[in-house]
């Protein structure tokens, strides 16, 4: 039986033959994939980090003032003193904070370097939701899911955790180092299916998914979420520094959305609530429209209620954004 090839490992082995394309896409399992789009996301970060305006004096009190804005005083406090600190040094410490997130995503990227940029995203969340997000805005009194609560930075952490290496991603790693070599892998090493194994658990994974977007349903609920200028008045302060057409579009929706912020929000509220529970749907097709829902309902808070977070500020003057739909009654815009 030697001319005949073993496959009991995930890919098909060629003696003597490197992977081809094939090969390496059969590597990925699902769990990897999201592992790489983790770590895009922190290359992302990194990214935005390194762009002129943050290397300002006038950056750090611009975003860590507004974390502090409606704090109470234990937490708006060290979000001063690290504005002050960033303050007088803008330069270097904005180089190292994209270095961080760089290497951590580029370490996550790597499979050798997985496990410890993944304790880095870990222990380094923590420093972004406190000084940079103010806790995601819940300590503020008036927390928006809209607006960016419970932060982003605590949801990066979240997946570090969820996407945890097992040890079907090491077997599924090795699996292309032995096709490489040429080599068949020794029978009875088939790798169980990563999705069949997660580091924290099905049920864990699930009790964290409802957790998640159960709060934010709860927050879209709260009264002052829905009163009539609650999502025209977020979405009215996304223009400054953003291209015209971006602005254009803000314009549109501000107009739309003004006097609606009652009806809005129930709507979105049932919407956050039918993905936290999607999960426990006993059926795969309504589980993944849950899924498909979530990033629907992320794009819309990304787009309308965050900005797109990190977009240069100076083009144009923040009253570009509808100031008439934002201003009191019978005021100058």
């Amino acid at each position: 039986m030697g001319g005949i090839m073993t496959r009991t490992a995930p890919l098909e082995v060629r003696r003597g033959n490197p992977p081809d394309a094939s090969d390496r896409a059969a590597a990925l399992t699902p769990r990897r994939r999201l592992q790489l789009a983790l770590a895009g996301l922190w290359v992302l970060d990194g990214l935005l980090k390194l762009q002129p305006f943050m290397f300002t004096k006038s950056f750090a009190p611009m975003t860590l003032g507004d974390a502090a804005d409606g704090a109470p005083g234990w937490l708006a406090g060290p979000i001063h003193w690290a504005s002050g600190i960033e303050q007088d040094h803008p330069v270097g410490l904005m180089v190292l904070f994209a270095l961080v997130e760089l290497a951590i995503g580029f370490g996550i990227a790597w499979p050798r370097t997985l496990r410890p940029a993944l304790i880095g995203c870990i222990v380094w969340v923590p420093f972004l939701w406190f000084f940079a997000e103010g806790l995601g805005g819940l300590a503020s009194g008036s927390p928006s899911a809209f607006d960016g609560a419970p932060g982003a930075s605590i949801l990066y952490g979240l997946l570090a955790v969820l996407l945890w290496p097992t040890k079907s991603d090491h077997t599924s790693t090795e699996s292309v180092a032995v096709a490489a070599s040429g080599t068949s892998a020794a029978p009875g090493t088939s790798a169980p299916s990563s999705e069949a194994a997660r580091f924290v658990g099905g049920t864990s994974a699930k009790a964290i998914w409802i957790a998640l977007w159960g709060l934010l349903a709860l927050l879209a609920f709260l009264p002052y979420n829905r009163d009539p200028g609650a999502f025209s008045d977020v979405i009215a302060g996304n223009g400054e520094g953003a291209p015209a057409g971006y602005v254009s579009v803000l314009n549109h929706a501000t107009a739309w959305a003004a006097g609606r912020g009652g009806e809005l929000g129930i709507v979105f509220g049932v919407a956050l609530v039918l993905v936290a529970l999607s999960v426990l749907a006993p059926r795969t097709g309504l589980v993944r429209a849950g899924m498909v829902l979530a990033l629907v309902l992320s794009a819309l808070i990304w787009v309308f209620g965050e900005g797109f977070a990190f977009w240069p500020l100076g083009r144009r003057p923040a009253a570009a954004v509808a100031p008439e739909a934002s201003a009191p009654e019978g005021a100058a815009a």
